[in-house]
C-alpha cells in the first residue's frame, strides 16, 4: 500500500513540475492527481507555451522576447 502511494505521488510531482515547465501549472496539477502516470505522459507530450523557436538559428527561446540570445537578431513579435 505504501508502495503505491509513494509510485502515485512521485508522478503527480512529476506531472507539475512539467506543467510548471511548459507553462500550463494548472493542467498539471489536475492531470497529475487525476490520472496520475498517465497524467505525467500527457504533460511530457503537451505544447510548451513559455517558449518559441527562433526564426534564424531554431533555438527555443522566451516567447516575451525581442532579440534572440545566441544568433542576435530580431524576433518578430507574434500575438498570443
Amino acid at each position: 500500500m505504501f508502495f503505491w502511494l509513494l509510485f502515485y505521488l512521485f508522478f503527480f510531482l512529476v506531472s507539475v513540475c512539467l506543467g510548471y515547465k511548459k507553462g500550463h501549472l494548472l493542467a498539471g496539477i489536475l492531470l497529475g492527481y487525476v490520472l496520475g502516470p498517465v497524467g505525467a505522459i500527457l504533460m511530457y507530450l503537451s505544447k510548451d507555451k513559455r517558449h518559441v523557436e527562433c526564426p534564424n538559428c531554431q533555438q527555443m527561446i522566451l516567447r516575451d522576447s525581442y532579440i534572440c540570445p545566441k544568433c542576435k537578431c530580431k524576433v518578430r513579435v507574434s500575438a498570443v
